[in-house]
C-alpha cells in the first residue's frame, strides 16, 4: 500500500513537472510571437489612387515595422463607412468636398493636397484622334455621375466647354450614353466596347492600354487629391509617420513617374 502511494506521488510529482516546462515553453513562443507581430495602418483609399497608394505603402512598409491594410472604394463610399464607425488611420480623398465634409464633422483635424492631376479621354476608337472628335455624330460617350470625384471634375471640364464653344458642347452633351458612379465603370465600359470614349484621369489611363487623347489646356481642369489622418486612428504614430512619408522626394519622383503633378 505504501509502494502504491509513493509511486502515485512520484507520478503527481513528474506531472507537474512536465506541465510546468510545457506551460513555460509556450509562454515563451507566444510572448516572443506578440513581440515580432507587426502593426497595422488602416488606409481608406479611393479607386483612382489605389494604385500609386500601394506603391508607396510597400516602401514605407520596407522602413518601418508595419503592415499597411487597405480600404478601397469610391471616395463617396468612404466617407460614409468612416462616418458608420469604421476604422481608419489615414484617409485619402479624390476631392475636396468629401474631405472637407469629414473635416467639419470633425473625424480629422486637418489635411493637405497629396497630388494633383488633369483629365483626358480614353479611346479605343479610330474614329477618334484629336479630343473635339468626342463631339462626332454618333460617338458613344462615357463620362462619371457628378457624385464621384471624377464627375464633378469632368463637370467642371464640360461647363468650360459650354462657356467657350456652344457647338462642341452641344455635340459632346448629344453623345453622352450614360454617367458612371465609379471611374472604374467609365474605364470598364470603354474597354469591353460598350462606349467609344470616356474622360478620365491621366494616371488611371495610363493604367489601361487604350488610346489616350489629350484635352486642350483651354478646357482640361486641374484635379486635386487629399489625405488626412482620421482623428481617432487606432495608430496615430504611424499614421504621422505615413502622411510625412509621402513628402518626401522619392515619392514625389514616383508620382511624377505615374503621371500626377
Amino acid at each position: 500500500m505504501i509502494k502504491k502511494l509513493f509511486i502515485f506521488k512520484m507520478r503527481c510529482v513528474y506531472f507537474f513537472i512536465i506541465a510546468s516546462f510545457l506551460f513555460s515553453t509556450v509562454s515563451n513562443v507566444s510572448f516572443s510571437k506578440d513581440k515580432t507581430k507587426k502593426e497595422s495602418l488602416i488606409v481608406f483609399v479611393p479607386n483612382t489612387l489605389e494604385s500609386i497608394v500601394k506603391d508607396i505603402s510597400k516602401q514605407f512598409e520596407k522602413q518601418k515595422s508595419c503592415k499597411v491594410v487597405f480600404n478601397v472604394a469610391g471616395t463617396h463610399v468612404l466617407v460614409t463607412q468612416l462616418k458608420n464607425g469604421a476604422m481608419c488611420d489615414v484617409f485619402f480623398s479624390a476631392d475636396r468636398r468629401y474631405i472637407d465634409s469629414l473635416k467639419k464633422a470633425k473625424y480629422i483635424d486637418k489635411y493637405e493636397i497629396f497630388a494633383k492631376t488633369k483629365l483626358c479621354v480614353i479611346s479605343s476608337s479610330p474614329s477618334i484622334k484629336k479630343f473635339e472628335d468626342i463631339s462626332k455624330k454618333g460617338i458613344r460617350l462615357c463620362i462619371a455621375d457628378p457624385v464621384s470625384p471624377i464627375g464633378m471634375y469632368t463637370k467642371m471640364l464640360i461647363d468650360k466647354i459650354k462657356n467657350d464653344n456652344k457647338s462642341l458642347y452641344s455635340g459632346i452633351i448629344a453623345n453622352i450614353i450614360s454617367q458612371e458612379f465609379e471611374l472604374t465603370d467609365v474605364i470598364q465600359k470603354v474597354k469591353v466596347g460598350e462606349a467609344d470614349a470616356g474622360i478620365v484621369y491621366f494616371p488611371d489611363a495610363k493604367l489601361t492600354k487604350l488610346k489616350i487623347i489629350d484635352i486642350p489646356d483651354k478646357y482640361n481642369v486641374v484635379a486635386s487629391h487629399y489625405v488626412a489622418a482620421v482623428e481617432k486612428a487606432k495608430n496615430p504614430k504611424f499614421a504621422k509617420d505615413f502622411i510625412s512619408f509621402i513628402k518626401t522626394k522619392t515619392i514625389a519622383k514616383l508620382l511624377k513617374e505615374k503621371g500626377y503633378e
